[in-house]
């Protein structure tokens, strides 16, 4: 089975492009002003983005990744992930457990999850 390898995170800003915040500017106005701040990771969180904009805004945010050589990673939606090839996604606590994401999108994404403490490391 020739499977992609899993893209590694690269050095560098790793930032959040959320929707509750600036609301004057669209997602992918705000993923174009992080990606040219020198973001080399951009986690997209849509919290109130309805689903049909918020597929589409994932779709242009990861293209915009992309041609900045960035990853982009969806929060919370391993759904949107797929549909927008985007590079992973980033589960919290009640989100799908990460086995279920990883099986959802296979070995070549990333998987990341939202850590509480070092109790237990």
């Amino acid at each position: 089975m020739n499977v992609p390898p899993r893209p590694a995170l690269p050095r560098g800003p790793y930032l959040l492009c959320d929707d509750s915040l600036r609301p004057e500017l669209s997602l992918v106005e705000k993923a174009e002003r992080l990606l040219a701040g020198g973001a080399r990771v951009l986690q997209l969180r849509m919290k109130h983005t309805p689903p049909r904009e918020a597929l589409a805004a994932a779709r242009a945010v990861v293209a915009r990744c992309r041609q900045a050589g960035a990853l982009c990673l969806l929060n919370d939606r391993v759904d949107l992930a797929l549909l927008a090839d985007a590079h992973g996604v980033h589960v919290g606590d009640e989100d799908l457990p990460p086995e279920a994401a990883r099986e959802l999108l296979g070995p070549g994404r990333l998987v990341g999850v939202t850590a509480r403490g070092t109790q237990g490391a």
